[in-house]
């Protein structure tokens, strides 16, 4: 489900303008270089429970992993961030790798990956932040996309807390609207 998610998000911010909305405000305007590898805050093995299947996005030093299950089968990818020069004109071809920036945007850091040679679109955005729900202190990967940077989901650190909430919307999240 998130999946599909992402896709309409990547297709509404082409839509709508591209990420120049949010682009502008953030440190990604700024940096010359993207991230060398990922924050300490990303690195573990989060989770998402929706429809009966557990969901599970894993960030190394360098290296993200997802598993997801939609339209009926299981769906695997591997990639890895590098560094790339943001301010050159001319980039080689790795369709398999991904670089990242940071952005601060909606009250949080967020890690913005795209694709190397992505040519339009606003990325995948992922922010930790710690949420409360019920008097507890809940540890929440969300994960987000288009122009106005909508949340599309929750990942969680263990799959205890990601059944319990499954598909929770928390206050003050802004989520992809409802057209």
């Amino acid at each position: 489900m998130i999946k599909r998610f992402k896709m309409l998000l990547f297709l509404m911010g082409l839509l709508i303008g591209g990420g120049a909305m949010i682009a502008a405000t953030g440190t990604t305007a700024q940096a010359k270089t993207s991230l060398r590898y990922f924050p300490t805050a990303l690195r573990r093995t989060w989770y998402h429970y929706e429809d009966g299947h557990y969901s599970r996005i894993t960030f190394g030093y360098k290296h993200m992993r997802t598993t997801d299950y939609y339209d009926g089968s299981w769906h695997q990818y591997t990639t890895k961030i590098h560094v790339r020069n943001l301010n050159a004109t001319h980039v080689s071809h790795h369709p398999s790798w991904m670089f990242a920036t940071l952005l601060y945007a909606h009250k949080m850091h967020w890690v913005n990956l795209y694709g190397w040679n992505q040519g339009a679109g606003d990325g995948d955005f992922y922010g930790v932040k710690i949420r409360h729900y019920r008097g507890y202190r809940i540890r929440t990967l969300s994960i987000g996309g288009g122009a106005s940077l909508w949340t599309s989901g929750h990942y969680y650190a263990t799959r205890k807390v990601a059944r319990n909430l499954g598909t929770h919307h928390f206050s003050g999240v802004l989520y992809y609207p409802d057209f």
